[in-house]
C-alpha cells in the first residue's frame, strides 16, 4: 500500500501546512486501504494487524527521521501533533462512505483482433480475479521492498518475473500476487528480465554486467552467465536460444545455446545502448540510446547491401527541425558499411522499443517525451508525437493502433496511434513508472514507489473520467507528485 514520506520544509507555517496536506493525504490513504481494513478486522487477532497496517501507512520511522531533520528541537511536538492527526484522518478514511463504485465498462471501438500467439495463450487465463496491486516480499537483508524496473510477463500468462533495486528476480504468481521463486545472483541492480518464447528459459541482466540465463522449472537454476566490463541494460530473445544484450558501451552481444557463449555481434556509434528488440520473424535487430538514433541491422545478413531511402518529414514550426532533419529539410535514413541502418528519431536517449506483429513498423519512445512510430520497408518515420508529462521510459502495444506508454510523471497513457491523442490518462503509481508489460486483457506496470500495478485496458478506456483520467481501485490519489509537493 502507499505510504507518507515527509519531506523537508522551513518555516513554523509551512510546517503546519505540511501536517494539514499529510493529514489530507492520510484520509485518502485509510479511503483506499478500507479492504485492508476489513480484512484486519476480520482476522482472528485484529488489533496487532490493524496497528501494522496503520504503521506502514503513516510511515512512522521515516517520517520521525524527516521532523528531526525539520526541526530538531521540535521534533518530539511535532509527532505528537502530526501522528494523532494522521491516525484520526486514516481513520475516518477507513469508515467514510465508500468511493463510487466504476460502472461495467462499454464495448470499446478501439480494441481489434489480436495476433500475438502469446497473447492467444494468455487469454486462456481466467483474469476476473486477479490483485490489483502486488507488491514484492522484501528480503530479509533490507528494511524495504525494491523499487519494480524489469518485468516479464510468461507466454502461459501465469507468471510475471519481476526485479529491481534489491539485486533479486522474483517469480509471481499472476492470480494471486504470492512469490514463487526468488532468483539470487546479480550483484547490481537487475535492469532487464525476459521469458523465452516457450517460457523454458528467463534471461536477466544489470548493473552488474552480467548476463543471466535461467532454466523455469520446479527448481530455477542458472544454466549460463558471464560478465562483461560495463552494466548491461537491456536485452531481447531472438528465438528461444539466441540472445541480444545492450547496456553502457557501443557493443552488442549475442549468446547462442548452441554454442554456449556470448560474444561480441558487433559495434555501433552510440556508447550507452539502452533499448533493444528483435522482430517477430527473427529478421531484424533494433537498437537506440544516448544519440537518439534508431539503429536498425539484419541479422544473418548485416554486411548486404542496404539502400538508402529519403522521404519528407512531418511538419514542423518555422526554425525548428526534427531530429534526422537536414538542411534541405529532408529526414533521411543513412546506412553504414556494415549493413547497419540508422535513423535519427529522438533529440534525447531512447528508452524503449518495440516491433510491431507484422514486424512491419517500429515503435520507440524516449527521454525527449516523444513516441515515435518508424516505417521499416519505408525506411522512414510515419509519425511522431510529443506527449504532454514526463520523460518516455515504458512502452507496450496494446492493439494495433494502440500503445500504452509510461515515464517519469508517475503516470501511464493509452495512446492511439489513429489521430495520434490520448485516450486515458492512467493514475495511481506515486512514483516513475519505468517498465510496462500487458496480458490479452491488463496492462501490468512496475514502478520506483516499489509497486506492481494491474490495469484492466477496457475499462480503463470506458470509464474514464470528465479529465480524461482512470484512477486506478487502489490509487495514491495523486497525481504526478506525492503530498509532500503540495507544500514547498
Amino acid at each position: 500500500m502507499q505510504q507518507i514520506r515527509v519531506h523537508r520544509v522551513n518555516s513554523k507555517f509551512a510546517v503546519l501546512a505540511y501536517l494539514l496536506a499529510l493529514a489530507s493525504r492520510a484520509f485518502a490513504l485509510g479511503r483506499v486501504a478500507r479492504p485492508e481494513v476489513r480484512r484486519a478486522c476480520d482476522s482472528p487477532k485484529p488489533f496487532p494487524k490493524l496497528l501494522t497496517l496503520i504503521a506502514k501507512a503513516l510511515n512512522i520511522r521515516r517520517n520521525c527521521t524527516a521532523f528531526a531533520r525539520i526541526n530538531p528541537s521540535e521534533t518530539t511536538s511535532m509527532a505528537l501533533g502530526f501522528f494523532p492527526l494522521a491516525f484520526a484522518m486514516f481513520a475516518v478514511g477507513a469508515t467514510a462512505t465508500p468511493l463510487p463504485a466504476q460502472q461495467p465498462p462499454t464495448p470499446n471501438p478501439f480494441r481489434t483482433t489480436q495476433t500475438d500467439s502469446r497473447n492467444d495463450a494468455q487469454a486462456a487465463v481466467s483474469e476476473s480475479r486477479y490483485a490489483d496491486v502486488i507488491q514484492l516480499d522484501k528480503l530479509p537483508s533490507h528494511s524495504e521492498p525494491p523499487v519494480v524496473t524489469a518485468l516479464s510477463v510468461s507466454p502461459s500468462g501465469e507468471l510475471i518475473a519481476a526485479a529491481g533495486d534489491d539485486h533479486a528476480i522474483r517469480l509471481v504468481a499472476l492470480k494471486t500476487g504470492k512469490t514463487l521463486s526468488t532468483l539470487s545472483g546479480h550483484l547490481g541492480w537487475v535492469q532487464c528480465v525476459e521469458f523465452s518464447p516457450n517460457g523454458k528459459r528467463l534471461a536477466s541482466c544489470g548493473h552488474d554486467g552480467t548476463l543471466r540465463i535461467w532454466s523455469i522449472d520446479e527448481t530455477p537454476k542458472v544454466l549460463f552467465e558471464k560478465s562483461v566490463g560495463h552494466a548491461l541494460f537491456s536485452l531481447a530473445f531472438l528465438n528461444d536460444d539466441q540472445i541480444y544484450a545492450v547496456g553502457f558501451s557501443n557493443k552488442i552481444y549475442h549468446w547462442n545455446a548452441m554454442a554456449g557463449e556470448m560474444v561480441v555481434d558487433h559495434a555501433c556509434e552510440c556508447r550507452d545502448v539502452r533499448a533493444i528488440a528483435c522482430s517477430p520473424d527473427g529478421a531484424l535487430v533494433a537498437y537506440g540510446g544516448r544519440d537518439g538514433v534508431l539503429r536498425i541491422r539484419h541479422v544473418n545478413d548485416s554486411n548486404d547491401s542496404l539502400p538508402s531511402h529519403t522521404s519528407k518529414p512531418g511538419e514542423s514550426k518555422p526554425g525548428e527541425s526534427k531530429p534526422g532533419e537536414s538542411k534541405t529539410g529532408e529526414s533521411k535514413t543513412s546506412e553504414s558499411k556494415t549493413g547497419e541502418w540508422k535513423a535519427p528519431l529522438h533529440f534525447d536517449r531512447i528508452r524503449s522499443i518495440q516491433f510491431s506483429q507484422d514486424g512491419r513498423q517500429i515503435t520507440s519512445v524516449g527521454e525527449d517525451r516523444r513516441i515515435v512510430h518508424y516505417d521499416v520497408l519505408k525506411r522512414t518515420a510515419v509519425g511522431q508525437t510529443e506527449v504532454v508529462g514526463g520523460k518516455l521510459m515504458g512502452l507496450c502495444q496494446l492493439e494495433t493502433n494502440l500503445f500504452a506508454i509510461a515515464g517519469s510523471d508517475n503516470s501511464i497513457r493509452i495512446f492511439s496511434d489513429i489521430d495520434r491523442r490520448v485516450l486515458v490518462k492512467l493514475v495511481g503509481h506515486d512514483g516513475s513508472v519505468g517498465v510496462l508489460k500487458r496480458t490479452s486483457k491488463l496492462i501490468i506496470s512496475g514502478s520506483f514507489d516499489t509497486t506492481i500495478r494491474l490495469w484492466d485496458i477496457d475499462r480503463a478506456i470506458s470509464s474514464s473520467d470528465t479529465q480524461g483520467r482512470y484512477v486506478h481501485p487502489i490509487a495514491a490519489q495523486f497525481e504526478d507528485s506525492g503530498a509532500g509537493d503540495l507544500v514547498k
